[in-house]
């Protein structure tokens, strides 16, 4: 209950110091609107483009690739069985439980105790 209260008031009160707290706080001048001049920007200034370096393996930037055409391979799955990734499964476990850590060493009454 004293929850629900406090949830009420919150709400209510939030928005009354928000209003409080804007009309103590300083205000930013407003220029008249007859010295506000229309911002004009300066022309672009041409940014010179140098080409990307390039990285072995990667393929080539050539200008005559045909836009909007599927890259070679798409469509098919990133990651496949045996694409030359490493295994990195761990096989099965054969052996049994290491010595101290059997349900049949476990104390009497214990909840690992399958006596």
């Amino acid at each position: 209950m004293m929850y629900r209260n406090f949830a009420i008031a919150t709400l209510l009160a939030a928005p009354l110091i928000v209003m409080a707290t804007q009309s103590f706080l300083p205000k930013p001048e407003q220029p008249a609107p007859s010295t506000i001049q229309p911002d004009v920007p300066p022309p672009p200034v041409p940014v010179p483009v140098a080409p990307p370096p390039s990285v072995p393996g990667a393929p080539s930037a050539d200008t005559s690739a045909s836009f909007g055409q599927p890259m070679a391979g798409a469509g098919q799955p990133a990651m496949t069985p045996g694409a030359g990734l490493p295994d990195t499964s761990a096989p099965p476990i054969t052996g049994g439980m290491p010595d101290g850590f059997s349900p049949q060493s476990a104390p009497v009454g214990s909840p690992n105790s399958e006596r």
